[in-house]
């Protein structure tokens, strides 16, 4: 079978985990399959739109340069010499289905694009980007918004971008959004808290498969670690810093701690400044890494905190943890609060509530034997072999429609 991948990010340049979700698929399909990656680069250096064709890891990719950066939110979802560029890579490897992982920075005219060539499209939703243009159901003020409405819609344009958009500007918007979900066959869902959301905002609910990630396991070790009244805890955050993960709140619950350890796994950039008056000196922040360093991370964490503001789908790095047998906080919102179960595997707070996150970690620095209670199930993570084996399934049922 010939695979199109498409997403917006690829390694080694983008390392977030619907990036790195792709990668691992494309891994696994390429054993039975020919892969290809259709994605952008941010290339200051070269022409906007100039073409680059490479094999990296045995996977074909080509990569389209967009170094401009998006000022309007029409640039993020509408790019016509996207669509251009996309339907000659159509034409030129002739694929069986096309598999999107995520459109913005590409086009949203991409699926209408593949049918056009007789392509079935699935679709895996990593967030709320097809009905919210954040992607995350939360407002400019990192408040979480009611749902996608008009008038919603309407006031977060406002506050973000430099168009001039009226109601009939969103109306339009949003119509070709929901026109986008009537050229996608199926769409993988991780969570059910994501499926639900769409099926109840209007996306027919037939289309929907629930699918959790899969992950290679072999990249990460279990451990077995034994606890006792003196041990001193080692929390550790893994992923993107910005404010809807949460980093402020965590940092602010820690501060206010007096005993353990908090190792921050990102990159911080230019806001280390202005985060380090929420911290102390058992704050580090150890920086990037790349997901092929994840066991050596996740040797110095034995408990993983997940403090995200929004409905997150389902996190990469709470089932990562869990394959190394490590306990997780989180939030107790959306698929998050799917993932861990309170007092089995880990525990969850009420999401934005400092006092609550900081109780649970506090708990678990004053008696660490607690930590020996808890039944971490690496069984619980499903295996990319397994989700490859079933994607393959649905590729196969959509190509026979």
């Amino acid at each position: 079978m010939k695979i199109l991948q498409v997403i917006h990010g690829f390694p080694p340049y983008y390392m977030a985990g619907s990036e790195v979700y792709t990668y691992n698929l494309c891994q696994e399909l390429k054993k039975e399959n020919e892969v290809f990656v259709f994605t952008r680069i941010e290339n200051p250096y070269e022409d906007p739109y100039t073409i680059s064709d490479e094999e990296y890891h045995g996977i074909r990719i080509r990569r389209i340069n967009k170094p401009q950066r998006d000022y309007t939110l029409t640039d993020k979802y509408l790019d016509g010499k996207m669509d251009e560029l996309f339907g000659q890579y159509l034409e030129e490897i002739n694929p069986d289905v096309v598999h999107i992982g995520h459109l913005s920075h590409l086009s949203t005219n991409l699926p209408r694009i593949a049918k056009e060539h007789n392509c079935p499209v699935i679709y895996t939703l990593h967030d709320f980007w097809l009905k919210c243009y954040k992607g995350q159901l939360v407002k400019p003020d990192l408040k979480i918004c009611e749902g996608p409405s008009d008038e919603n819609c309407l006031d977060c344009v406002k506050r973000t971008f430099k168009e001039k958009w009226d109601i009939d500007d969103v109306k339009k918007y949003r119509t070709h959004m929901n026109d986008v979900f009537q050229h996608i066959d199926r769409f993988l869902s991780p969570s059910k808290f994501l499926l639900e959301f769409h099926a109840s905002n209007g996306v027919d609910r037939n289309k929907f498969v629930h699918s959790k990630y899969g992950f290679n396991k072999d990249l990460i070790k279990k451990r077995h670690r034994i606890y006792s009244k003196g041990s001193e805890i080692s929390f550790g955050f893994m992923g993107r810093i910005i404010p809807v993960k949460g980093i402020k709140l965590l940092l602010e619950a820690f501060s206010e701690l007096d005993k353990g350890e908090l190792h921050i796994f990102g990159s911080v950039g230019g806001q280390k400044p202005f985060l380090e008056k929420y911290t102390n000196e058992r704050v580090v922040f150890d920086g990037p890494f790349d997901n092929w360093e994840i066991n050596e991370v996740l040797e110095k964490i034995d408990v993983l905190v997940v403090p995200s503001l929004w409905y997150e789908n389902s996190p990469l790095v709470i089932q990562e943890a869990f394959l190394a047998g490590i306990p997780v906080i989180t939030s107790d919102i959306g698929g998050m609060a799917e993932l861990v179960e309170n007092g089995v595997d880990g525990y969850t707070f009420r999401v934005r509530d400092k006092e609550s996150l900081k109780e649970a970690m506090k708990n678990i620095i004053d008696d660490p034997e607690v930590l020996n209670n808890l039944k971490v199930d690496e069984k619980k993570v499903r295996s990319i072999e397994d989700d490859v084996k079933h994607i393959q399934d649905i590729y196969e049922e959509v190509i026979r429609i």
